[in-house]
């Protein structure tokens, strides 16, 4: 008996009735709380998820390309999904701009591109167009910029209009929408064009072919046949040599009708052919 009076002293008393109810009804108090606020947080998540990614107000209503033609325009909102956001909501909070923007830089005719949101539901591209320095010949005629993109087939009755030299010789099969050209002999071409552009124009404008053969030799062909043989060295040193054998020679454009062939291959001198049987105009 002595040892359980021990053990009831040792044991703390018990709290009276009314604290036990009071302390139950606290903790329940704080749980039902701690629960009401788990429910407002989810409810107001869902509604925000809702606002930001589901409502009208972020889906895309406009989207301005700026200082591009209506063709060009359509064609990066077609290829890019966006002529379609009439159709198909768009939701400008989720949409990913850098895939956006490769997708816009893939396409041959574009060089550079930029996209930017402007909220609430506007879209903005800005691009700066590839522009056409020279048409090649394939299996039929591309356009392609000074850094070598071929950007896109062209049609033959466009071809008047843009006034520009055909490259030929180049591997047919190796000229698509969207290929680069790697050669050299490709790129000394387009230093010609773009000489004789800014410094004869005269000459330029007569300039219908720049033929590259397989050993790199550029051959500029002029209308009325006549040739100029740059060949594959530094052709652009040669030019002054022209410049100054046509002053001589041929002064007029007519004058350069005679010649069936200018080469310029031989250091120091020019090599021509003059054509037979036909009288100087």
């Amino acid at each position: 008996m002595s040892r359980s009076k021990e053990i009831e002293k040792d044991a703390a008393p018990r709290d009276p009735f009314p604290v036990r109810v009071k302390r139950f009804f606290v903790n329940l108090c704080k749980t039902l709380f701690f629960l009401v606020c788990v429910f407002i947080s989810l409810w107001f998540g869902y509604r925000l998820h809702f606002f930001l990614f589901e409502s009208p107000y972020f889906q895309v209503n406009e989207v301005k390309i700026p200082d591009v033609s209506t063709e060009l325009k359509e064609e990066i909102l077609e290829s890019t999904g966006l002529d379609e956001v009439d159709q198909v909501p768009l939701n400008l909070v989720k949409l990913r701009v850098g895939t956006l923007k490769r997708k816009i830089r893939e396409m041959p005719k574009i060089r550079t591109a930029q996209v930017f949101k402007k909220y609430p539901s506007t879209l903005r591209i800005l691009v700066q167009p590839r522009k056409c320095a020279v048409i090649v010949s394939g299996e039929s005629l591309f356009l392609a910029d000074a850094e070598g993109v071929i950007m896109e087939h062209l049609e033959h009755p466009g071809r008047k209009s843009l006034k520009l030299p055909v490259v030929t010789g180049l591997p047919r099969e190796s000229i698509a929408p969207g290929a680069l050209i790697r050669d050299p002999a490709f790129f000394k071409a387009l230093d010609v064009k773009a000489a004789l552009e800014k410094h004869n124009e005269k000459l330029y404008e007569k300039l219908s072919e720049l033929n590259i053969n397989p050993r790199g030799n550029i051959t500029a062909v002029f209308e009325g046949g006549t040739e100029i043989r740059f060949g594959r060295k530094d052709p652009l040193y040669r030019l002054p040599e022209l410049e100054a054998f046509m002053k001589k020679y041929a002064p007029s454009m007519k004058g350069l009708d005679r010649f069936e062939y200018l080469d310029l291959r031989f250091q120091r001198q020019i090599v021509y052919s003059m054509r037979q049987n036909r009288n100087p105009r």
